[in-house]
């Protein structure tokens, strides 16, 4: 592709038609008086500006407008080049005699000529004393008196004028700086001679003022007062024009990055750019740097922010750096809302982030704070509870990650590393999978599925994510394909054992394959539900499948879901692939330890009902130890409060009844009686774990007979109770 950046240089410009804040005139008109003076004394004149506003273009455009005038012969003297005070002062007279020699001296011997004899002399003073002493040694010097007076009978008899441009005055270190005025004061007095010296004045001032810093406070001043005898300030550019110029530059960012933004996006931006950003807009080349900035970053991250908050955000980065720095290490405090409650309502935390951000913009330059809180409040909306009392609820978080927004938890790191962080996943590579996976074969080919290259266990769970944020928008045929990849590589999703099971990888990868199935046809949804099901290798994941699947509701007969009988047919689907892979004499206690409650409810429904009674006597005749397996399955996992470590919480009333529901309790104590007949006890109090390293298959087949006894007990108390209401 053709490189379309145009990164301007913040060159100054030569031209009148390139003229656009309106300095031509101011120019052309100081040329002019230049041109017509007729006294023959010299004159110094102060062209002050900041820096980046426009100086060095307007001596272009004086010198332009002399260009034509044979009276005036222009030299452009740039002191920035010269390293030391030595060059700047020998530098000094050798570009003035180089000029002249061009444009004036055409017979007999050269100035330049003449001067390289003069030269070793100042260099020598230059030496052996300060800057000032040598300047004012080397001027009043025979030689150079000699040299001023043949310039100033050549330009007399030429009937010509010498006007010394002298740019940069301002970047020059502070010994310079007072080398140079002393410079142009000690050689103000050659005639047919005038200077402009274009410089900051509050700069050059201020180091003046150091050089005299036992003076009277305003010395820096006094001094420039002697020298600049005529001090003319920049024209100032209307605040409309330096925006309108400024949003060029926005305009041909966004263009070469090819990005799209819709007119309320415009209107956005221009409101929240110029109500925090127009104070700051002082000068041509802010404005420039802005528009480079955006040529940089806005093509780096296409398509994975939104490019009105990267706009502002690079606004911040270049108009109020410090508030940037405060953005940037603080990702916690501005994503995101405040979960305020009766117990705590974030009011320490909210003083702290206003603390923050009234000392960034209280170090900034020509801050309007009002406007920069308003522009904060719009791109972090969790700082409109900070400036005031408006809150946004969790479901927002949804809406801010659909459009990239820099509030989001998951894109805010993007904005300030111009990159993609590691384990995070593209944007455009979820859009290229997404539409590659259209082109995958409806055979399915497991060496070509599109997540072959994209999915590992790193990046598992953001790829999730960033599907089942857009999974609504995702086409058909992508859906049916996705599900059906997902289905394929389920061994490559995480499944730690976590508090809420549902948030991990795995799980919620199931939700996905949903979430992609309820994007067809009501017609063809099941049997993608089987497809994936099939194409599952791991027996965990066809059952999280159908676990997940959107079923109808009585009370909500709206919702978009599966009706019974489609579960039903689903669930029969489900339960011939499970006992055709129990027929295998695949062991489900080793196979799927932690979803055998899922298995057994799933053979007795849709199978038969008896399917599980006689499959668990026949795998305790082969192994006994598989019934501990199987009551340890039905325990559930407890976390402690302080510590978060997992442990095996007791086998209760719950589990009795949610194992005994679909396994005859008959058929387990008899296998205890049989095989584990220490575990039948008659104490009164229930069994209970204390021990942490204690055997806990033991205790679970305790607990089971003590329950057991308990239920028994409980059911002839209750018929010896209905049989005497019943006498009664």
């Amino acid at each position: 592709m053709e490189d379309k950046k145009n990164y301007s240089s913040d060159s100054p410009v030569n031209e009148k038609n390139q003229d656009r804040f309106s300095r031509w005139k101011f120019s052309e008109r100081i040329a002019q008086v230049i041109s017509r003076r007729s006294d023959p004394s010299s004159i110094v004149i102060g062209l002050y500006g900041i820096w980046g506003d426009g100086k060095t273009s307007v001596l272009n455009f004086i010198e332009r407008s002399l260009q034509a005038d044979e009276n005036v012969i222009c030299i452009k003297f740039n002191p920035w080049r010269f390293g030391t005070e030595d060059e700047l002062l020998t530098g000094f007279f050798f570009d003035i005699a180089e000029a002249l020699d061009a444009e004036l001296i055409k017979t007999g011997d050269k100035l330049k000529d003449f001067l390289k004899k003069a030269a070793p002399g100042a260099g020598a003073i230059m030496g052996a004393k300060g800057a000032g002493d040598a300047v004012g040694s080397f001027i009043l010097g025979p030689d150079i008196n000699e040299l001023k007076k043949r310039i100033e009978r050549e330009l007399e008899s030429a009937k010509k004028r010498v006007l010394i441009l002298i740019d940069d005055v301002d970047r020059l270190e502070k010994t310079e700086i007072h080398a140079l005025f002393r410079l142009v004061k000690l050689t103000a007095d050659f005639k047919y001679t005038s200077y402009i010296l274009a410089f900051d004045k509050d700069v050059v001032a201020s180091s003046l003022q150091d050089r005299y810093s036992s003076s009277a406070g305003d010395a820096g001043e006094a001094f420039l007062e002697k020298i600049i005898q005529v001090p003319l300030h920049l024209p100032t550019v209307e605040k409309q024009v330096l925006r309108e110029f400024c949003f060029e530059g926005v305009d041909e960012a966004i263009n070469i990055a090819e990005i799209s933004i819709s007119q309320q996006q415009v209107q956005e931006f221009v409101r929240d750019f110029s109500g925090a950003f127009d104070d700051c807009l002082t000068t041509p080349r802010k404005a420039k740097l802005y528009g480079n900035t955006l040529m940089f970053s806005l093509p780096i991250l296409q398509g994975e922010v939104n490019p009105v908050d990267l706009m502002l955000l690079e606004g911040i980065r270049v108009f109020c750096p410090s508030l940037y720095e405060v953005l940037r290490v603080n990702k916690a405090l501005f994503t995101g809302t405040f979960r305020d409650s009766q117990y705590s309502n974030k009011d320490k935390e909210k003083g702290h982030i206003k603390n923050l951000i009234d000392g960034a913009l209280s170090s900034g330059r020509n801050i309007n704070k009002e406007g920069f809180i308003d522009l904060l409040k719009s791109m972090f909306p969790k700082l409109q509870s900070v400036y005031g009392n408006m809150s946004y609820g969790s479901d927002w978080y949804e809406k801010w990650n659909k459009g990239q927004r820099i509030c989001s938890d998951n894109y805010y790191s993007r904005y300030f590393t111009y990159a993609i962080p590691r384990g995070d996943i593209s944007d455009k590579a979820i859009q290229e999978l997404t539409d590659d996976s259209e082109k995958w074969e409806k055979t399915f080919d497991f060496e070509t599925n599109p997540l072959n290259q994209v999915l590992n266990t790193a990046t598992a769970e953001t790829l999730i994510k960033k599907l089942r944020h857009k999974a609504g928008e995702i086409s058909p045929d992508a859906s049916i394909a996705l599900a059906v990849a997902l289905a394929q590589k389920c061994d490559e999703f995480p499944n730690p054992e976590v508090l809420y099971n549902w948030s991990v990888p795995f799980s919620q990868a199931a939700i996905l394959v949903s979430d992609l199935i309820q994007n067809l046809d009501k017609k063809a949804r099941t049997d993608l539900a089987k497809t994936c099901i099939d194409s599952a290798p791991v027996l965990d994941f066809k059952l999280e499948i159908f676990r997940w699947l959107k079923r109808e509701e009585e009370d909500k007969p709206e919702k978009d879901a599966f009706s019974e009988s489609c579960i039903d047919e689903i669930g029969k689907h489900l339960g011939c692939v499970v006992s055709k892979i129990l027929e295998d004499n695949n062991d489900v206690t080793t196979l799927a330890s932690k979803s055998i409650p899922t298995i057994f409810y799933t053979l007795n429904k849709f199978v038969r009902s008896d399917y599980v009674n006689e499959y668990v006597a026949k795998s305790i005749s082969i192994e006994a130890e598989t019934l501990i397996r199987i009551l340890d399955s039905y325990v559930p996992t407890a976390w402690g409060m302080e510590s978060g470590i997992s442990h095996k919480s007791d086998f209760e009333r719950d589990q009795y009844n949610s194992l005994t529901s679909q396994l005859d309790a008959s058929i387990i104590m008899d296998a205890i009686q049989t095989h584990f007949p220490q575990a039948v006890n008659n104490s009164d109090d229930f069994p209970r774990i204390y021990d942490e390293d204690a055997e806990k298959g033991d205790m679970f087949l305790k607990q089971f007979v003590w329950l057991h006894q308990y239920v028994l007990n409980e059911s002839e108390k209750k018929g010896e109770s209905d049989e005497g209401e019943s006498q009664a």
